[in-house]
C-alpha cells in the first residue's frame, strides 16, 4: 500500500477499531490516517449515572485511542447515537470532510449491518464519495474523486477480497480497545485484560490479517501484482 492519506468512516466511536491494526501499520509507514465518526455515542452508557457525561467520556477515549494508533485527525459528523439520518445536513458534512482530507482510499461499513447508524454511515459515505467529486456545492471545498473505497466490516454475501498482513501490529487493536473504558462492559473485558492480551499477542507472534472488500462501484485500472 502506498497511500498518502486514508479516511476511515465509523458509525460510533470505536467501530473503526475493526481495522485498528491496518491504521497503525499505515500510520507507521508515513500515511496520514483520518477518522470520521458519524455519531456522538450518547447512548453508549452502561450505567445510568454516566448518561450526562458519556459523550465527553467517549471524546476523551477517542483522543487516547488516536495516540495509540497514530491517527492524525478525527472528524465528527455530529449526529446523536441512534439518530443518524440521511439528510442534507449530515450528507453535506460527509462531503466536506472528504474534500478536506482528499483521501486516496476511504473505508466504511458494508451494507449488511444490524444497527441503523451502521447502515446510515454506509449509505451516506458511499453517496458522499460520489457527490464530493462533482462540481457542485463549491462552499464545501474543491471537488475530490476518491480512487479506492473499501468496506472493513458488514459484508455477509461474499468473502473478503483483500487481506492486509498486520502481524507486527495486531496487538494495536487490543491496545486501542483498552482505551475505550466506557465500553468495557459491552466488550466483556477490562482495560488490564486488554493490555495483558496485547502483550501476550506480541510475544506469541504468528500471522495476523485485516480483511477488506472493495465496494461494488470500485474499478481498478490494472490487474493486481502477482504477490497481492
Amino acid at each position: 500500500m502506498n497511500y498518502e492519506r486514508i479516511l476511515v468512516c465509523g458509525a460510533h466511536p470505536d467501530d473503526e477499531l475493526t481495522m485498528a491494526a491496518t491504521m497503525a501499520k499505515l500510520a507507521d509507514q508515513g500515511c496520514e490516517v483520518y477518522v470520521c465518526i458519524s455519531t456522538d455515542g450518547c447512548e453508549g452508557y452502561p450505567k445510568p449515572e454516566w448518561k450526562d457525561k458519556i459523550v465527553e467520556m467517549r471524546r476523551q477515549e477517542q483522543e487516547e485511542c488516536d495516540k495509540v494508533l497514530g491517527i492524525k485527525q478525527r472528524y465528527h459528523i455530529g449526529a446523536p447515537d441512534m439518530g443518524l439520518e440521511n439528510n442534507k445536513q449530515y450528507f453535506q458534512r460527509f462531503i466536506e470532510v472528504i474534500r478536506e482530507v482528499r483521501p486516496q482510499a476511504l473505508f466504511t461499513h458494508g451494507p449488511h449491518e444490524y444497527h441503523r447508524d451502521h447502515r446510515g454511515t454506509h449509505e451516506l459515505a458511499l453517496e458522499a464519495v460520489w457527490q464530493a467529486g462533482q462540481p457542485v456545492s463549491a462552499d464545501l471545498g474543491q471537488p475530490w474523486v476518491t480512487p479506492h473505497v473499501f468496506y472493513y466490516k458488514g459484508v455477509a454475501d461474499r468473502r473478503a477480497m483483500f487481506r492486509v498482513d498486520v502481524s507486527e501490529y495486531a496487538h494495536k487493536r487490543l491496545e486501542a480497545r483498552a482505551t475505550q473504558v466506557s465500553q468495557h462492559t459491552l466488550f466483556g473485558m477490562t482495560r488490564e485484560e486488554f493490555l495483558r492480551q496485547a502483550e501476550e499477542l506480541k510475544r506469541a507472534g504468528g500471522k495476523h490479517y485485516d480483511t477488506f472488500w472493495p465496494t461494488e462501484r470500485m474499478v481498478f485500472n490494472d490487474l493486481p501484482p502477482k504477490d497481492l
